[in-house]
Formats: structure tokens, sequence, C-alpha cells
């Protein structure tokens, strides 16, 4: 996939192509620096990239319909004990469940998803749509469970994958939520605060998320090396 002279991008930056030879590939950053890279460790990086440029492109369609009507910033508290690879139900289908206990959203609407028992945010999610119309793949209910229950689809804009990394609760303050850390305690709780507040928590998370994934790359440019 990769041409010479073409342009591309990994963690550390835009990079031009100077020379093909596979497995590796020569490279110039836009800083001048030069390096050999694994084209297919590279092939994976940058797929991801163009991914997520997809996703917060639907993210920013989606904030942008609701530019004119106020957008909800949620926070979801989850128990986490049994989630050993952090992943909640219907992620992987980019739905988030909702019962009766939640409030209704929109597409713009904003959550944070909280760990209970670790007291700490480890994801941001944007809602992309109305709920869906039927039961998604994968979701077994009984009727009486599905009158209770909406579906909304979402773009999961960060997540970390280690809880040890994530943002601790006594490491923020929400200015304008009396009592947060009490309600907080319980799991599926739905706790509606301001938008500074979520921004705060969500660049933390950015910030966290980015430097996860640079270990992860450095790591298999490493190993890739060492079999080599």
């Amino acid at each position: 996939m990769f041409e010479i002279n073409g342009t591309y991008a990994n963690r550390k930056g835009t990079y031009k192509v100077l020379s093909l030879d596979p497995p590796r590939m020569t490279v110039r950053y836009d800083d001048g620096s030069t390096a050999e890279l694994n084209i297919g460790i590279q092939e994976r990086i940058w797929e991801n990239i163009q991914g997520e440029e997809e996703a917060r492109a639907a993210t920013r369609i989606a904030r942008q319909r609701r530019a004119n009507q106020d957008t909800k910033h949620i926070i979801k508290s989850l128990s986490m004990v049994m989630e050993e690879d952090l992943s909640v139900p219907g992620w992987r289908e980019r739905i988030i469940v909702v019962d009766n206990s939640g409030p209704e959203m929109r597409a713009g609407d904003r959550v944070l998803f909280f760990a209970v028992e670790d007291q700490v945010f480890f994801a941001v999610a944007t809602i992309t749509g109305p709920p869906a119309d039927t039961v998604p793949k994968g979701f077994f209910f009984s009727d009486e469970e599905l009158e209770n229950l909406r579906f909304y689809p979402i773009d999961l804009d960060e997540h970390t994958y280690n809880l040890e990394n994530a943002v601790d609760l006594d490491s923020i303050e929400l200015e304008n939520v009396p009592n947060y850390r009490r309600q907080l305690q319980k799991s599926n709780t739905f706790l509606q605060i301001s938008e500074d507040d979520f921004e705060l928590v969500a660049e933390m998370l950015t910030e966290i998320t980015e430097e996860e994934e640079e270990d992860f790359e450095d790591e298999e440019e490493e190993e890739e090396d060492f079999e080599e």
C-alpha cells in the first residue's frame, strides 16, 4: 500500500516514504529526521489512524446536528469486576444500553464511563443517533426487559485498556455537581455534568490513550526487530 514519495503518518508524526526494501522502508519525518520502519507494522498503524479519523468525522457530524440544541454530558457508572478486557456489553457493536433510570439521549450527547470498584474514568463515547428500532445482534432479553431498555448507537472516542492508567476520581473536581463522589459509588448511575467538567476528564483520557498507543507501537517495533 505504501508508495515512494507518498505521505503517511504514525503516532510520531507525518512522514514521506523515501525507499521501499521489504519488509522495511526508509522514511523522512516532517522535522527532517529519517528512520527505517517495518512495513507491516506501519500499515496497521496507518489503517488505525484512518479509522480513527473516520470515527472523529462521524462524531463531528453528530455534534453539528446538535449545534443549536442542548447537548447532554453524562457520567455512567459501571461495575467492572468481571470485565478483565475492560469491554462493556455493547461496545463491540458500538451500542450503549440505557434502562429507565437513565436519561433520554440524542445524537451528539456525550458519555463518560466510570468504574465503581476502581474509582476511575476509563472511556468516552458520543451518541450518534436515535435508539435502535430493533434489538441489536448479540443481545438477548425477555419482552418484559426490553420494555425498559433503549439501545443507542455510539462512537467510542477514547478508551484506556489499563485501569491503573485511567483518570482517578480524586484527581478531578466536578464543580457543578454536589455530592458527585457519593452518587458515583453505585453501579448504573447516570449523572449529568457540565460541558467544562466533562471536557476536563475527556482531555485527560485522551492524553492517557495516546501514550498507551505509542508504547504499544514501540513494543511492536522492538518485537519485530528482535525476531529479525
